[in-house]
């Protein structure tokens, strides 16, 4: 839950911090050409999605943003409690129900969601061709 309030909340940054350190470690360490491409590569894509995380950030109103809160998080809250009632119920004894959501906001959910994860993937190509 801390890395969810985190992610809403703006404190994103410090996700991007070890994985970039460890790129630049790798780096650091390569002793191959082949070896400091990877992690030149993987540094160039970790920034990139950090430039994205901090501009986002900035826009509290993006498309993307208000289609993460308003669609992708409730869906898969949805999704997430099915699973714990499958968990739950044959565990305790429990009768759990979890009310289906309607076909239409599910046909709507399974559009928008791809939608969303091809306007974040559009971003980060618009912002490595910006370079």
């Amino acid at each position: 839950m801390k890395w969810l309030s985190d992610l809403l909340l703006g404190g994103i940054i410090e996700k991007f911090t070890a994985p970039l350190l460890a790129a630049y470690q790798a780096k650091l360490e390569a002793e191959t050409d082949q070896q400091k491409l990877a992690a030149d590569e993987a540094i160039k894509g970790i920034e990139a999605a950090r430039d994205i995380a901090v501009a986002e950030t900035a826009d509290r109103w993006s498309a993307t943003r208000l289609g993460r809160l308003l669609i992708v998080i409730p869906f898969g809250l949805w999704w997430a409690a099915i699973y714990m009632v499958q968990i739950l119920n044959p565990w305790f004894g429990l009768h759990l129900v979890v009310v289906d959501v309607p076909p239409r906001i599910n046909d709507m959910a399974l559009v928008l969601i791809p939608a969303i994860v091809i306007g974040d993937a559009g971003a980060l190509i618009a912002r490595r061709f910006k370079r």
